[in-house]
C-alpha cells in the first residue's frame, strides 16, 4: 500500500513538472535580490541563453565588446587605456601626470616650487661659500713696553682700608693690616686710612704697605699724616731693614728713597696712645717702570668671515634670530642669526614686537640717559661677517620720533687684518614730520657703486638725544644686498 502511493505521487509530481514552463536561469538562494526584469539573463532577450547564443552581442564571449577579454577594451590590460598599466595615463607609473614620481609637479621633489630648496624662495637657503673664517678673538698675553719710563701718583682721599690701586694700570696699589694695633683700620669721615696705635715702641701698631708690580720698581714714596704721630718703615718685607723710629707733626709728610730694585715700602704707626694714632692723608708713589697705555692699546678689530653669496642676498631676521616671550634689549650685546651670517646690536635685540616686516625685526632703542652706565648708550646694528662684491643695499626702516638720526657706513674687509675702519658714512633721517611712524625705504650705494668686501653698520646718532620719559624706537629689517 504504502509502495503504490509513492509512485502515484512521483507520477504526479513528473506531469506537473512537464506542464511547467522553464524556469528562470538565476541565483537559486532564497535571500538573492529579485533580478530587474531589464537585466533579468533570464527573460531580457539580449541575455536569454535560450535564444540566440550565437548571436547576442551581450554574452557572445566572441564578439561582446563588453566581456570579451581579449578584445574588451574597458578590460583588456593589452589595449583597456584605463586599466592597461602600460598606456593608461591615469595609473601608468610612467605617464600619469597625478601619480608618476618623476613628472608629477604636486609630489616630484625635484620639480616641485614649493618643496625645491633651489627654487622655493619662501624657504630657500641661500647659496654661500665661506671664502675666509677671518680672525677669531684670542687671549692676549700683555708686556710692558717702555719699562724706562718714570711715573708719579699722588692721593689726598681714601676709600678702601684694605687694599686699592694706585694706578690705573695695576702698577702701584697699598695694602693695610692691623699688625700689632689695638684696631683693623678704617677709613675716616675725611677719607682718611686711620692706623691704630700698639702697645710696643719697638713692634708698633697697624700699617700700610705700599707696593710695586708688573716689572715696576719705587724710586721713592711720601706719607703724610693728619694727626701728630711717630712711624718707621722697612723695605722689601726685611725687619732688619725697620728704620728708627721718627717723629710726624699733624699736616707733615714723611718721604723715603729707597735703593735701586725696592719693590715695596712699608709705613708702620709707632705711637703706643691713643693721641698718636695715624690718619693717613696724602700718599705719593715715584715708580719706573710698569704698564703703560701703549702697551694695552691694539687697533680696532672687525671678527668674523668673508662671506660670498648669490645675489641679490636679503635677510629679514627670521631665520636662527632668537624669539622671546617680549622684547629684550641687551645693553652687553646680542649676537645671533645663521652660521657665518651672524648680526649683532647693542642696545637692540630681534623682536617680535611691532615688526614693520614679516614675524621680526632688528630694533633699537634710546632709553633716559643712565649717568651712572660708563659705556655707549647709543646702540648700533652691525653684520657679523663680510659680503663679498656688494655695492649696494636696500633696507627698510620706521623711526618712532621725526628727530631721531642714524648713521650708515661700511667697514671693509682687509686680508691683514690690520685696518677696518668705517667709510662711506652716510645719514638716515625723516624729510617731514609726517614720515615719523611709517616705514620708510633706504638705498645705501657704497663707494659710488664700486663692489667691495665688506659689512654694514648701523649707528644711532648721538644728535638724536636722550628722551625725558619712555624711549625711542629705531627698527630695521628686509635687507636685499646687491
Amino acid at each position: 500500500m504504502r509502495t503504490k502511493f509513492l509512485l502515484c505521487f512521483a507520477l504526479a509530481a513528473f506531469l506537473s513538472f512537464a506542464c511547467q514552463k522553464p524556469a528562470p536561469a538565476g541565483p537559486k538562494d532564497d535571500d538573492t535580490e529579485i533580478v530587474d526584469p531589464g537585466t533579468d539573463p533570464g527573460t531580457d532577450p539580449g541575455t536569454d541563453p535560450g535564444t540566440d547564443p550565437g548571436t547576442d552581442p551581450g554574452t557572445d564571449p566572441g564578439t561582446d565588446p563588453g566581456t570579451d577579454p581579449g578584445t574588451d577594451p574597458g578590460t583588456d590590460p593589452g589595449t583597456d587605456p584605463g586599466t592597461d598599466p602600460g598606456t593608461d595615463p591615469g595609473t601608468d607609473p610612467g605617464t600619469d601626470p597625478g601619480t608618476d614620481p618623476g613628472t608629477d609637479p604636486g609630489t616630484d621633489p625635484g620639480p616641485e616650487p614649493g618643496t625645491d630648496p633651489g627654487t622655493d624662495p619662501g624657504t630657500e637657503e641661500p647659496d654661500f661659500v665661506v671664502v675666509d673664517p677671518g680672525r677669531e678673538p684670542q687671549d692676549r698675553t700683555y708686556t710692558p713696553g717702555h719699562p724706562e719710563l718714570i711715573h708719579e701718583v699722588s692721593y689726598t682721599d681714601f676709600y678702601n682700608s684694605v687694599q686699592d690701586e694706585l694706578d690705573e694700570f695695576g702698577n702701584v696699589d697699598y695694602v693695610c693690616s692691623q699688625g700689632n694695633g689695638t684696631a683693623w683700620p678704617i677709613i675716616t669721615s675725611d677719607g682718611y686710612i686711620r692706623l691704630y696705635q700698639g702697645s710696643s715702641t719697638t713692634k708698633g701698631g697697624s700699617y700700610i704697605r705700599v707696593r710695586s708690580k708688573n716689572g715696576a720698581h719705587i724710586l721713592s714714596v711720601t706719607i703724610g699724616s693728619a694727626t701728630a704721630t711717630k712711624i718707621a718703615y722697612t723695605v722689601n718685607q726685611r725687619p732688619s731693614t725697620q728704620s728708627a723710629t721718627s717723629p710726624l707733626a699733624a699736616g707733615e709728610k714723611y718721604t723715603v728713597t729707597p735703593d735701586a730694585g725696592c719693590t715695596e715700602v712699608c709705613f708702620i704707626c709707632m705711637g703706643t696712645t691713643q693721641s698718636e694714632r695715624m690718619e693717613v692723608n696724602y700718599l705719593s708713589v715715584k715708580y719706573q717702570g710698569g704698564f703703560i697705555e701703549d702697551d694695552f692699546y691694539e687697533a680696532p678689530i672687525e671678527y668674523g668671515p668673508l662671506v660670498k653669496a648669490k645675489m641679490p642676498f636679503t635677510e629679514n631676521f627670521e631665520t636662527d634670530f632668537p624669539t622671546t616671550d617680549k622684547p629684550t634689549y641687551y645693553k652687553y650685546g646680542l649676537k645671533a642669526g645663521r652660521e657665518n651670517l651672524q648680526w649683532s646690536t647693542w642696545f637692540g635685540s630681534f623682536s617680535w614686537q611691532n615688526p614693520i616686516e614679516g614675524g621680526q625685526s632688528a630694533q633699537l632703542r634710546v632709553y633716559q640717559e643712565d649717568a651712572d652706565y660708563d659705556k655707549p648708550q647709543f646702540g648700533y646694528v652691525k653684520m657679523e661677517f663680510f659680503l663679498k662684491d656688494i655695492k649696494q643695499v636696500k633696507f627698510k626702516y620706521y623711526f618712532s620720533e621725526f628727530w631721531q638720526k642714524a648713521t650708515i657706513s661700511y667697514i671693509e674687509w682687509d686680508p691683514q687684518f690690520k685696518s677696518f675702519e668705517c667709510r662711506g658714512s652716510q645719514q638716515i633721517a625723516l624729510e617731514k614730520y609726517s614720515d615719523r611712524q611709517t616705514v620708510r625705504n633706504f638705498t645705501y650705494v657704497l663707494d659710488g657703486g664700486k663692489t667691495h668686501d665688506a659689512k654694514i653698520v648701523i649707528e644711532v646718532d648721538p644728535a638724536t638725544g636722550y628722551p625725558t620719559s619712555g624711549h625711542y624706537d629705531f627698527y630695521f629689517d628686509a635687507f636685499v644686498f646687491e
